[in-house]
């Protein structure tokens, strides 16, 4: 097996926790709030149908391949060589997305941390940690995501209780001015971003244990996901205002430099800014890790850490190109990508899920023909 490692469910739900988080606590509200204004965090709570609708969708999937990822049962659904060009699609779109968080990283770093630095230097060298967990495997990198939750979790709450003495309601009003439609509307960027993007379980959700729960623990983390990406984006106008919101590329990390207490705490955003640092290493981590993984199922070879340093260079030099600054970022991000996303993360596994239902195909019973 390409892959000996196995995690308990209690570890996938805080993997999708962190890998939700990610780039997207920072970039999120600047994004919805471009387009619902005062209204962004009620774009976040009406997502749920529809993220309900996706989990239903990629674990339905899982459960009638419980051995297999969505690169190995494309084939045995739509055929080899149409399977072969779905699977194809999937590694190009898993390759591109660590590509893309890796350049959010550097985005970040060199713009309010590290400055001066060249932001080639900071890719190589988050790209080393990157590196080095994809080959360590797993479960490595599912203890690091349980190490790093109880952090995160601590260090949102006490911002947050820091910030309450800057909150300003009356910044969320009125409330739906304009009626429903511009957050419905919001919600289009948020479902390709992050929502979509999670489509990558499909390849992880083999090695989970207990799979048949596994439903169960991604609803249940999402559910946190929203209701903390929620709280997030309403204290982040509350305190900013939806316009400045609007305006700011990391808004949240903006918000934390809000955070001063007489005269011997300030500066806040730093640790801040480290506490969203642990999110996208997990998020890139994960990313780089499926890519190699699914390379190597695709390629059907017998280790995934072979292909992990050719494609580490690989993913250095795209994310140099990816998109060139913030501007033409938030413009991709409303536009096209997430057409792309949503294609990977809901049309492609719908329709997968819909012709091994018209086929009645079984994962169990592929394996005793395949064995045959």
């Amino acid at each position: 097996m390409i892959e000996n490692g196995k995690i308990s469910l209690l570890q996938f739900g805080i993997i999708v926790f962190m890998y939700t988080l990610g780039s997207a606590v920072l970039l999120v509200p600047s994004l919805l709030a471009t387009i619902a204004k005062q209204d962004a965090w009620i774009t976040v709570l009406i997502s749920v149908p529809v993220v309900l609708l996706l989990i239903l969708i990629w674990t339905q999937l899982a459960r009638m391949f419980p051995h297999e990822s969505i690169i190995q049962y494309t084939e045995h659904i739509l055929g080899k060589w149409l399977g072969k060009v779905v699977g194809l699609l999937y590694l190009i779109y898993f390759m591109f997305l660590s590509a893309l968080v890796l350049r959010n990283v550097g985005g970040f770093i060199t713009t309010h941390v590290l400055v001066e630095t060249p932001m080639q230097f900071v890719h190589i060298i988050f790209m080393v940690a990157v590196v080095y967990g994809a080959y360590l495997g797993l479960e490595v990198l599912s203890r690091t995501s349980e190490i790093f939750f109880p952090w995160v979790l601590l260090i949102y709450f006490l911002a947050s209780i820091l910030l309450i003495g800057n909150i300003d309601l009356a910044r969320l009003l009125p409330i739906l001015p304009d009626g429903w439609m511009p957050p419905i509307k919001a919600m289009y960027p948020l479902l390709g971003f992050p929502m979509s993007e999670l489509v990558i379980f499909l390849v992880l959700i083999p090695f989970v244990n207990r799979q048949d729960k596994v439903r169960k623990y991604f609803s249940l983390f999402m559910m946190m996901n929203i209701a903390f990406g929620a709280i997030i984006v309403l204290i982040t106008i509350a305190v900013l205002g939806a316009d400045i919101t609007a305006r700011s590329t990391f808004a949240v990390f903006d918000v934390a430099k809000e955070i001063v207490i007489g005269k011997f705490l300030s500066r806040v955003e730093i640790m801040v800014g480290g506490i969203w640092i642990m999110t996208i290493f997990v998020k890139l981590s994960f990313c780089f890790y499926v890519t190699n993984l699914a390379i190597a199922q695709f390629f059907k070879m017998k280790s995934y850490r072979v292909t992990i340093l050719p494609f580490a260079l690989i993913v250095i030099a795209l994310s140099m190109i990816v998109y060139k600054d913030t501007g033409e970022f938030f413009w991709f991000s409303m536009g096209a990508y997430p057409i792309y996303s949503l294609f990977h993360g809901l049309i492609i596994p719908l329709l997968l899920l819909c012709v091994a239902k018209m086929r009645k195909l079984k994962g169990s019973e592929i394996a005793q023909n395949s064995a045959k």
